[in-house]
This record gives C-alpha cells, structure tokens and sequence, in this order.
C-alpha cells in the first residue's frame, strides 16, 4: 500500500469517526432521537412541550412528564405551565367568585392564550395543605398485569414503575384493561368494532377491552 492510499484510508477513518461522535451527540441532546436501552425515552403520541421559565415538560391527557437521567419521567404538574385545553374529566369550581379548573389535585385558571396551572386557592389549601400534590401519586393508575409484569394504566396510556419514577410505555399487545378513554373513537373494520385512542387500538372482549394490532392489513387478528 503507498503513502497515498494510507493516507486516504486514515483521512475516511477520521471522518467516520467524526460522523460517528456527532450522531451520538445528536441523539443525546434531541429527545426525538430513540438510543436504545434508554428507560421511558420516549413519549406518548401527541405529546406536547411546554416550557416553564427555565424548565422544559412535556404534557399528554393531563400527565406531565420531565426528562431524567435516563428517559422521560412522570412529573407533577409545574406551577405556571399553560395548555391550550383542559383534559376530559376536569371540574369546574368556584372559590370566592373565582373560577377553577381541578383535575387530578392540578388547578387551572383561564388565561388568554388557554389554561394556566395555579397553586390551589387559599380555602382549599387551609384545608388540605397539600391538595396541590397527589399524596399518593398511584392511586389514579389502574393496575394492569401482562404475564407476570404489572404495569399501570391510565387515560388510555401504559405505563412502568422503575427506580427513576413512572415513564410511559408502548401499549403491550395483548394487554386487557376495565376501561377506555372516553373520547376513543369506534372504528368498523371487516365487521368488527375496534376502538381507536391516540394510535393504540383496543377490542371488547368478556374480559375487558383488549390491546391489538392495528386491524387494517393484518390478514387475521389472534383473538
């Protein structure tokens, strides 16, 4: 091999090397980007990013999630973050002539641009102090078991308990749960009723509503 065909070989060593370092980079600094091993990387479909003075959350069905060490954690919801509708569910309350909007233990006032998060009125937190925060913040999940794993499931969503906090999970075919979302769609296929909520399709069975594969172009759906 001559000087000139080393160097080249060197120099596309160099490069490649370069172009490696800089998708490692890139994918730790763009949550967008999926590296595997990673717990809870990813977030729900439709998830939304808020920022909060300095702080960036991300917002889905009423949970707020926060990026930790090693993925995106379920958060409480911070004190100023504004969404542009209420989740379903919500109730309406009015304290001294003030309106509120309570959902899960978070208040929201009206604001021009939507819903901003508040501490909770004066009476109330005379009341319970800590009526801001869930003091137990499971208790608004629904255990849900597949196999010998036991998962937590809410507004349609799956999710994981881990050292780290609760993250969110894909939907685990096969997965059975008490209940639906209540805005999911009912959607007809081949005779058959599925129900549709943010991309995870769902099917009534005498068990509960089962988690399947998206029904149009599978040929047969294992029931």
């Amino acid at each position: 091999m001559n000087h000139v065909t080393k160097r080249s070989t060197l120099m596309l060593a160099i490069a490649a090397i370069a172009i490696a370092t800089t998708a490692i980079e890139t994918a730790e600094a763009d949550p967008r980007v999926e590296v595997r091993g990673s717990i809870g990387l990813r977030l729900p479909n439709g998830a939304i990013s808020i920022s909060v003075g300095n702080s960036r959350y991300h917002y889905h069905r009423g949970t707020y999630y926060k990026k930790g060490k090693r993925g995106y954690v379920v958060a409480s919801p911070p004190r100023g973050a504004v969404i542009r509708e209420l989740p379903r569910g919500h109730t309406r309350i009015v304290i001294a002539g003030d309106v509120y909007y309570r959902y899960r233990g978070a208040y929201y006032r009206r604001e021009p641009h939507g819903y901003i998060v508040v501490d909770a009125p004066l009476v109330v937190r005379e009341k319970t102090p800590t009526s801001t925060v869930e003091t137990d913040p499971l208790k608004n999940y629904q255990s849900v078991w597949v196999g010998d794993q036991e998962l937590l499931f809410r507004d349609g969503q799956f999710f994981e308990k881990t050292p780290e906090g609760i993250v969110w999970i894909e939907a685990p075919i096969g997965a059975i749960t008490p209940e639906i979302p209540a805005d999911a769609v009912s959607v007809w296929y081949q005779d058959r009723e599925y129900f549709d909520s943010d991309g995870v399709y769902f099917r009534k069975t005498p068990e509960g509503y089962k988690v399947v594969e998206k029904p149009w172009g599978e040929a047969v759906l294992n029931e």
